[in-house]
């Protein structure tokens, strides 16, 4: 059996089923700055977070004739008529100079009341505004949720640009992409701490599946697992104290724990078929794995001692790759369908399998967005392989790269 690679990611958010949306409309953004086609980024990025989040449909503030002139903030008797329109919230900013940095000033307010929510300024320059429209989206789907959102997270994923396989860093939405790795060589798995500060992944550079770790801020290597033979597949057990691996060290395939420097290994399987790609389970007390014990790749969850294995996965030849969701509640995976691989998930005790994704191409690498509203994964279905995200029931799928080299082995960061 093959391994596919399988990023780790732990994901703090609820899927909250069918739950009615909350109506909001951006009025608009204020520029004093001069700077046109900053505003014009910022109310796409702004629009654009608040809808991916899940939580918000964000309306056309024209289609509900809640016009604002100037550069002054809206009245309350404009917020309070988008109210009367159906909106629970509203959104204004203004974009101005102070000294050097561009501040801005980003504002919410009750549609019902016209009273402002939340008020705040964000400080930087041309190179980081988005990452500040990417802040006061996170606010503002705090202030409705108590939830942390998901527009500064990154995504960890490997490509081919540099005709190598090297690892790179991106903005969830695709943008911002730094090259982090220079091993020119092969790249797999990506795996992000609990914490976002460390990025376990699989290198080819010493010849051989290694996997190694990197500080994300002090840019620090180090090689966890260097045995003979596989070291691939890590998963960061929810508290960031150990990493569940496959290593063929002492034959077939086979999962075992470390610590993050590679030291305290225990074994957890054991057999003449191959074990790999685990992920742990939310609390910590169990892991879901693919195991060729059946005959064909299949999935099983066991105690996170190793004991009590048993298989949850009985619907077509080939499943693989699994992703524990952050409540628990499901796995999503890879599933061989008529020889094509596709995105599905299920329930912790095998039941409900759903199919998400279709059409042409292999979809592949699937991993949770951290709120747990969203799947990241890996499909050829443009030719190349790009990255692309959906909803966790496979709705409003959405590509993220450029389709100008392969994309693969995504994960989301906390």
């Amino acid at each position: 059996m093959t391994a596919i690679p399988a990023p780790a990611q732990y994901y703090l958010g609820v899927i909250r089923g069918e739950a009615k949306k909350i109506p909001i409309a951006v009025l608009d953004i204020s520029d004093e700055t001069g700077s046109p086609a900053l505003r014009a980024m910022a109310l796409e990025v702004l629009q654009s977070d608040l809808r991916r989040s899940q939580i918000f449909e964000v309306m056309d503030p024209k289609k509900l004739d809640l016009r604002v002139t100037g550069n002054i903030e809206p009245a309350s008797d404009l917020i309070k008529r988008g109210g009367t329109f159906g909106l629970t919230g509203v959104v204004w900013a203004k974009m101005q100079r102070k000294n050097r940095d561009i501040v801005l000033s980003g504002k919410l307010y009750d549609a019902a009341s016209g009273m402002r929510i939340t008020n705040k300024d964000y400080f930087g320059n041309a190179e980081t505004f988005r990452r500040m429209v990417h802040t006061f989206a996170d606010e503002i789907v705090s202030r409705y949720t108590g939830e942390k959102g998901i527009a500064r997270t990154r995504i960890a994923y490997v490509s081919d640009k540099t005709r190598a396989k090297e690892l790179y860093v991106m903005d969830y939405d695709g943008q911002s992409a730094m090259k982090v790795t220079a091993d020119r060589s092969i790249c797999l798995s990506p795996a992000w701490s609990p914490d976002g500060k460390v990025l376990a992944y699989v290198s080819y550079k010493d010849k051989n599946p290694d996997l190694f770790g990197l500080d994300m801020d002090t840019g620090k290597r180090w090689k966890i697992a260097g045995n003979e033979g596989l070291n691939i597949s890590p998963a960061w057990s929810p508290n960031g104290k150990r990493l569940a691996l496959a290593m063929s060290k002492d034959g077939g395939a086979q999962i075992y724990t470390v610590d993050k420097t590679g030291g305290d290994v225990e074994r957890l399987t054991y057999g003449t078929y191959d074990n790999v790609s685990p992920a742990w389970a939310p609390n910590g007390r169990e892991l879901v794995f693919t195991s060729g014990r059946a005959g064909t790749p299949q999935l099983y969850i066991m105690s996170a001692d190793g004991t009590d294995a048993r298989r949850i996965s009985f619907g077509g030849p080939y499943n693989a790759s699994p992703q524990w969701s952050s409540r628990g509640d499901r796995i999503v995976f890879v599933s061989q369908i008529k020889g094509l691989f596709k995105i599905a998930t299920v329930n912790p005790d095998g039941s409900d399998m759903r199919i998400l994704t279709s059409g042409p191409g292999s979809d592949e690498n699937p991993a949770w967005s951290p709120s747990g509203r969203q799947i990241l994964f890996s499909s050829n279905r443009a030719g190349k392989s790009n990255l692309y995200i959906m909803n966790a029931d496979g709705t409003d799928v959405e590509r993220i790269t450029p389709n100008d080299a392969n994309y693969t082995s995504p994960a989301w960061s906390p």
